[in-house]
């Protein structure tokens, strides 16, 4: 099953496959400032939370990075691994903003070359042209996209931010599908590769160039299952992974099919659906 996804014993590679990530440069100029480097499956799960759920701005002729999530708990946790950045609180949201010029400089090295999405580079770009005008710098973006893959912890990252795990029960009770979605802007080409690796799932077009993958293939979330199991979710969003894994199985083996087992299941599909909010 590994061998079918693409999934290796070990963590994420370094090396100069265009599916692979690399963080020698970030971690060279983190260590140089901090005395640490930092894990590189982490910082695989950020660069994918990032380009679901981040901004790289410009505000007032400055570059800023804003990550703008109703779960406050991950951006402290994000904040508290990067050591930089502040974490601003609203009625209804979080974000976690970053400003100050050598903190950025360092998120422009974490993400040149480790992006998947097109306007996510091109906001890089922006950034290139600001830092390299005002601090004399030499920054060259890598605008060719990473290509998706279940080797390493990115999709993980970009799930928390852009993904759900959904049960749908019939109105008579008598049928139930389980599905796994996630939406992005202009995320056409990565849902490709997405049902490439899945072999299955459907790609639905949406408002202002919003894009929807849906796999409810029973056999093919299967594979969805294992890449999670190896790359956990740090949002809340693992909960609802967790209790959508248990309907699995009982669907597989048909507990579905009682009174009993279905009941069982409507308590943890309202559940399930309430850890996706």
């Amino acid at each position: 099953l590994r061998q079918m996804m693409g999934i290796a014993a070990d963590n994420i590679s370094d090396g100069n496959n265009i599916s692979n990530l690399s963080f020698v440069k970030f971690n060279k100029l983190y260590s140089e400032k901090y005395n640490t480097t930092l894990d590189p499956n982490w910082l695989g799960w950020f660069v994918g939370f990032a380009e679901g759920d981040g901004y790289l701005g410009i505000n007032e002729n400055i570059p800023v990075f804003v990550l703008t999530q109703k779960e406050s708990k991950i951006l402290y946790e994000v904040r508290d691994t990067l050591n930089f950045g502040y974490v601003k609180e609203f009625d209804n949201f979080s974000r976690f903003i970053v400003r100050d010029k050598l903190s950025i400089l360092l998120l422009f090295h974490l993400f040149n070359g480790n992006l998947h999405i097109k306007h996510k580079i091109n906001q890089l770009v922006e950034w290139s042209i600001l830092l390299n005008g005002k601090n004399d710098n030499n920054l060259s973006v890598i605008t060719e996209p990473v290509k998706l893959s279940f080797n390493n912890s990115w999709f993980s990252g970009f799930t928390d931010a852009e993904g759900c795990f959904n049960v749908y029960i019939s109105k008579n009770n008598k049928g139930i599908s389980l599905r796994f979605i996630v939406d992005q802007q202009d995320g056409l080409s990565l849902f490709n590769q997405l049902k490439d690796i899945l072999d299955s799932g459907s790609i639905y077009a949406r408002k202002n160039n919003n894009y929807r993958f849906a796999v409810t293939n029973i056999n093919k979330l299967v594979l969805v299952i294992e890449y999670f199991n190896a790359y956990v979710l740090r949002s809340k969003k693992q909960f609802a992974f967790e209790k959508w894994k248990v309907i699995y199985n009982c669907v597989l083996n048909k507990e579905h099919k009682t009174p009993k087992g279905m009941e069982k299941l409507k308590e943890l599909s309202y559940l399930v659906n309430k850890d996706n909010d």
